[in-house]
Formats: structure tokens, C-alpha cells, sequence
């Protein structure tokens, strides 16, 4: 397989959502709301060819009072090819969104928020992760400024939807 296949491949992995203006009507009640946000995130790490080894979207008890925290991961393990720095390639790096704290990405033991909204656009998360590929946490380059996902309206409703249905037990 070349590597033009592979990024063909690699792009159409996953759950399509992107055909539909909106999220769907059960999006709310739904398991995994931010699943089109992740597949979005995905589809534009894609386009620029920034392809990490994993993408993971789930839930997990976060707080000591059991609230669940639904996040998106995206990990390049240690020693993948397209990390530059020596110390992310050796450690790897993860690039993160909790639907409690926002996005963050950390490499070993190095742990910084990104400096974006919260429902950031998916090419301001992609641009985000390409230039912590290529030049680390403390990245000073020039970044492509950050906007809000068209969609956000819309995931906010559904994530508002998720936490009302969990305080009330259901």
C-alpha cells in the first residue's frame, strides 16, 4: 500500500457525521455526543497529513463525586516518525479534550493547556497538534488563529443534554 492509500485509508476510518448540518436528533442522548466532533477533528488532522496512532473517544469517572467526564484522545506513541523533538519522539505525545477542562496536549511529563476554546474549530485543534508535532509544548510559531467549530451550538446542547440525563440517573 503507498502512502497515498494509506492516507486514503486513514481518512475514511471511523464514523462519517459530516454530512448533516446539524447533530443528530438523539445526539443528547447518545452514549458518545462528542463522536462527530471527534470524527471532525480526525477528518482535518487527516488533510494535512498530521496522522496520529490512535484517536479514542469514550467516558470515564473523573471526579470523586462520580461525574463522568466525556473526552476525545489523540496519541502519537513514543518514537513515531513525524515527531520532531527529541524528547516528544521519545515520549510521545497526546493531544486531549474533556468536555470539563477543555483541550491540553502533554509529551512525558510535560503538560500544557492549548489556547483555544473549548469547542474549538477542528483545523484550529489540527493546526495545534501539527505544530506540537513539529516543534514541542512551548511551540512559538506562528499559528492560524483560533475560532469556534460551527457546530458548537450544537454539541453544547447535546453535552448539556448528557450531564442533565446523569444527574438525573438515567
Amino acid at each position: 500500500m503507498s502512502a497515498i492509500e494509506e492516507t486514503r485509508t486513514a481518512a475514511t476510518v471511523g464514523k462519517d457525521t459530516s454530512d448533516g448540518a446539524q447533530l443528530s436528533a438523539s445526539a443528547g442522548e447518545s452514549t458518545l455526543p462528542q463522536l462527530p466532533y471527534a470524527d471532525a477533528v480526525h477528518r482535518a488532522l487527516c488533510a494535512i497529513e498530521v496522522l496520529p496512532d490512535t484517536v479514542e473517544t469514550g467516558v470515564r469517572v473523573e471526579t470523586l463525586d462520580g461525574q463522568e467526564d466525556l473526552f476525545v484522545r489523540v496519541e502519537w506513541m513514543p518514537g513515531h516518525d513525524d515527531l520532531v523533538p527529541d524528547a516528544v519522539r521519545t515520549a510521545g505525545l497526546t493531544v486531549q479534550w474533556s468536555h470539563l477542562t477543555g483541550w491540553s496536549v502533554c509529551s512525558g511529563d510535560e503538560l500544557a493547556e492549548l489556547a483555544v476554546d473549548d469547542l474549538a474549530d477542528p483545523d484550529t485543534i489540527a493546526d495545534r497538534c501539527m505544530h506540537a508535532v513539529l516543534c514541542g509544548l512551548e511551540c512559538d510559531c506562528d499559528k492560524q488563529p483560533a475560532s469556534r467549530w460551527e457546530r458548537a451550538a450544537a454539541l453544547n446542547a447535546a453535552l448539556t443534554a448528557y450531564d442533565e440525563r446523569e444527574e438525573n440517573g438515567r
